[in-house]
């Protein structure tokens, strides 16, 4: 007697590739998780010793602009990159050096924060937002299609491009 058997075809993918398929999906999201500080509310510190003395009661966005010497860049809510490659992109951006514009490890001690967030699929909005009245001075969005390197240059451009008027001299007419 001769017992044969069939062994049944599935139509499903190997749990090998399941498992690559998993691992490409979750992969960004783990990396993007950070362990930064936690601070979401913004504070007004006028008092703190680095800030730059000619801002420290201004609340003309324009004269703020004009003027501010330091800035903190948070970038916490960027799913696809942190503060420290942010502050890399406006490093390598070579219009920022001439705004002249220090970034500091320290929000107590910033004139202005540069915050950075994520919305969807490659937006990336940010605001420039004055420690001592917290008003928002500029405000746009950076594009980066689920790249933080992308994402991070577009922003820097982004903020170069908006706040370049405000710090060039104005010229003669």
């Amino acid at each position: 007697m001769h017992l044969q058997f069939e062994i049944p075809q599935f139509q499903t993918p190997r749990f090998s590739t399941l498992l690559l398929l998993l691992f490409i999906t979750a992969a960004p999201m783990c990396l993007a998780q950070r362990v930064e500080p936690q601070d979401q509310q913004p504070r007004a510190t006028p008092d703190a010793t680095e800030k730059s003395d000619l801002l420290k009661n201004s609340k003309d966005p324009d004269f703020i602009l004009r003027n501010f010497r330091t800035m903190y860049v948070d970038a916490r809510q960027a799913q696809y990159f942190g503060s420290d490659q942010m502050k890399s992109a406006l490093g390598r951006n070579s219009e920022f050096a001439k705004l002249k514009i220090q970034i500091v490890d320290d929000p107590r001690v910033a004139d202005v924060v540069l915050s950075v967030s994520y919305t969807f699929a490659w937006d990336f909005p940010f605001q420039l937002r004055h420690q001592n009245t917290t008003t928002v001075l500029v405000a746009g969005k950076g594009e980066g299609p689920f790249s933080g390197p992308l994402g991070a240059a577009d922003v820097a451009r982004q903020f170069v491009n908006m706040v370049k008027p405000h710090r060039e001299p104005e010229k003669a007419k």
